[in-house]
């Protein structure tokens, strides 16, 4: 069976808009004391993101992590954490199908995102490094900002109401 990104079919309006899906990313929900996953560059921050082994880690609340990498890696990132967290309380759930990912870029991006989504997005309050659950339009988001680009993690099922809202904000 071939996996089909659910906006293949959007990829003129993507890059008409200066973003582009990030297909089938890897994601695994992280569950765990605090101080275990401090040792493995997990950030502790609220609201913060951290690269590590190849690895974004988004601070999601406080004992729960969303390890985010590149494709097809799931079971192997998912047997590393597993040993690193070894016999302590945690987790590791794959997620990886559960949210669609389109990376902003451009300096209009802010400003698209600040149309349906409440959060602060300016330079003072908003950065590289920083990562946030919020809602834009009518559906749960996720975004995260990396240098020069903001990615949007929204469900998959949300991922055409993703693509129509950021047109509006461009009309």
């Amino acid at each position: 069976m071939t996996a089909r990104s659910p906006l293949a079919h959007r990829a003129a309006e993507l890059e008409w808009l200066e973003a582009v899906e990030v297909p089938f990313l890897t994601q695994l929900d992280v569950r765990a004391e605090p101080g275990t996953v401090a040792e493995l560059g997990f950030p502790l921050e609220p609201n913060t993101s951290a690269y590590g082994a190849g690895w974004d880690l988004l601070w999601l609340g406080p004992d729960e992590w969303l390890v985010v990498a590149d494709p097809g890696n799931a079971a192997a990132i998912a047997a590393t954490l597993e040993r690193s967290l070894g016999g302590g309380h945690h987790s590791v759930i794959d997620v990886s199908a559960n949210r669609v990912v389109v990376e902003l870029r451009g300096p209009a991006r802010h400003g698209r995102l600040a149309t349906a989504c409440p959060l602060d997005l300016h330079t003072r309050a908003w950065g590289e490094g920083r990562c946030a659950q919020s809602v834009f339009g009518a559906t749960p988001a996720l975004l995260q900002e990396r240098l020069g680009t903001t990615r949007i993690f929204v469900h998959t099922s949300f991922a055409a109401y993703l693509v129509d809202l950021l047109l509006a904000a461009t009309a």
